[in-house]
């Protein structure tokens, strides 16, 4: 069971959200758990480019 957390790099924040149910987690990649993070997409690029934290609402750039 994957029972990793993630934070924000700025204000520590705990990204990880509610709990996704058991008979829909293939739906996720087999996440156990929905993200917090909001994603910030690129038309041109067609793919999310950026996060932003929902608390502080301070932006970093997605790790490949």
């Amino acid at each position: 069971m994957e029972n990793s957390k993630e934070f924000c790099p700025y204000c520590g924040a705990n990204l990880q959200g509610d709990p996704i149910p058991k008979e829909l987690q293939k739906h996720y990649g087999n996440a156990t758990h929905f993200s917090r993070k909001i994603g910030i997409s690129s038309l041109e690029k067609d793919r999310v480019i950026k996060w932003q934290c929902p608390d502080c609402k301070q932006e970093w750039e997605r790790g490949e």
